[in-house]
């Protein structure tokens, strides 16, 4: 499990207590929660594949009966494979697996990446053409 020195559960961002459980309201919005948007890939995947019995065995829905460890381990095996099905989830779940992607803007608009470095090498620059020019 990825996360804290207790574990995360991710997509909601919630940790162990130091006693290997969640909060109790943690717990609920957990269990509440996954449930409609675990219904809502079992049916596009149900749409997708053309009966229940083609889906992956691995999307099932969390049994409120399993320890704090076993549901948070079901979800996160969930989250890790469809977590970019979950719209709520999807830009957080592309920035865990591919980190901060940054818009540099168009090459060309040198006003999207603001450098000092780049300013004062542009300068220098300038200056020695200025040099060039009359000597």
């Amino acid at each position: 499990m990825v996360g804290g020195r207790y574990g995360k559960v991710e997509g909601f961002n919630f940790y162990f207590q130091k006693n290997d459980r969640l909060k109790p309201v943690q717990r609920r919005k957990l269990l509440t929660e996954s449930e409609s948007l675990i219904s809502q890939l079992v049916d596009e995947e149900v749409n997708r594949m053309g009966s229940i019995e083609n889906i992956d065995k691995s999307i099932t829905h969390l049994d409120p009966t399993d320890s704090d460890l076993e549901l948070i381990e079901t979800w996160n095996n969930l989250y890790q494979n469809y977590g970019n099905r979950f719209s709520r989830f999807k830009d957080e779940w592309e920035k865990d697996l591919f980190g901060n992607l940054k818009d540099f803007g168009d090459k060309k608009d040198e006003t999207k990446s603001f450098n000092p470095l780049r300013i004062d090498w542009i300068e220098k620059r300038k200056e020695k053409i200025k040099i060039c020019d009359l000597g």
